[in-house]
């Protein structure tokens, strides 16, 4: 049974809630499948640019894709210029306009991401997605659905998970309604905020748990870690640094002689459980969101 939230604009729209997702007897797979789908779309050489992924650049390409969805020639307000970019994404609160200025001309080289003109204006440079960033984009919103779809199988994501094109465009369309709902639920989890800031920290730290981190028992050495960094594209110095902050923060314990054992604490577990949770409610969201912007393009359509 899920209850909702009210999106300014739209009304109240139900959907799975994080408490909801907690409690569900499949949330441990879903949180498996979570981390191992994940990691496909942020693994170097699969995350746009050959950056490491983190919550900013992450954002940044969500916001490209539905500022591009949602351009109107005939609206100023819609053009998707690297100044309403920045706006965009400020609101956020992840990434600074010189992070931004870097990452968007890496993606326009790696071609990711076209400069066109403004008709009629020629002064006016617009970001466009190329398909290779909207694949990108389709592959990550599956990395999203596939979760939720162990735990709600019926009627299940079918379209997200299909990697539909229509899906895709209206996802974009209407997400941005849900912008401040995403904001509230990323900031509500201030304990792993920096580890959402920090490059690919976060899925580094969620491997290390499917590896049996949180395991008391587990014999897992730091060392272990280190295929961790060519594979989200980060140094090894990098990888030792993450688990350096999440001991400072009570996410991390050593054991061992010489300290030589590193696992996860429950206090870990019960963070980030609640991130995924979170992050898992507002995709159920924008995916009704998107349904609904579908039935009443059908509506008037017909």
């Amino acid at each position: 049974m899920r209850t909702g939230s009210v999106i300014p604009g739209i009304g109240d729209v139900e959907h799975a809630t994080p408490e909801q997702i907690l409690a569900h007897p499949d949330f441990a797979e879903a949180r498996r499948v979570f981390v191992s789908e994940h990691a496909k779309v942020y693994e170097a050489g699969v995350f746009p640019a050959k950056f490491g992924a983190d919550a900013g650049r992450v954002t940044t390409l969500a916001i490209i894709v539905c500022q591009h969805a949602n351009y109107d020639p005939a609206d100023r307000a819609t053009w998707p210029t690297l100044s309403q970019l920045k706006e965009t994404v400020a609101r956020f609160g992840f990434a600074s306009p010189r992070l931004i200025d870097s990452f968007v001309a890496r993606l326009v080289q790696t071609n990711y991401l076209e400069l066109r003109q403004q008709p009629g204006d020629s002064r006016v440079r617009l970001l466009f997605p190329t398909e290779r960033l909207l694949a990108w984009d389709r592959e990550w919103k599956a990395a999203h659905y596939a979760p939720l779809d162990v735990l709600y199988p019926d009627p299940g994501f079918e379209p997200a998970r299909q990697r539909d094109l229509a899906f895709q465009a209206a996802h974009a369309r209407s997400a941005v309604a849900a912008f401040d709902a995403i904001i509230a639920m990323m900031w509500s989890n201030l304990e792993i905020i920096v580890f959402l800031s920090s490059t690919s920290a976060l899925i580094i730290l969620l491997a290390l748990s499917e590896m049996g981190g949180s395991d008391p028992a587990s014999r897992i050495r730091g060392s272990d870690l280190i295929h961790l960094a060519p594979r989200f594209a980060v140094s090894g110095s990098h990888v030792r640094n993450i688990l350096t902050v999440a001991q400072e923060r009570n996410f991390l314990v050593r054991s061992g002689p010489r300290n030589t054992y590193i696992h996860l604490t429950p206090h870990w577990v019960a963070a980030f459980d609640r991130f995924i949770a979170g992050s898992l409610a507002q995709s159920d969201l924008t995916y009704r969101l998107a349904l609904r912007h579908q039935a009443k393009q059908a509506a008037a359509a017909a």
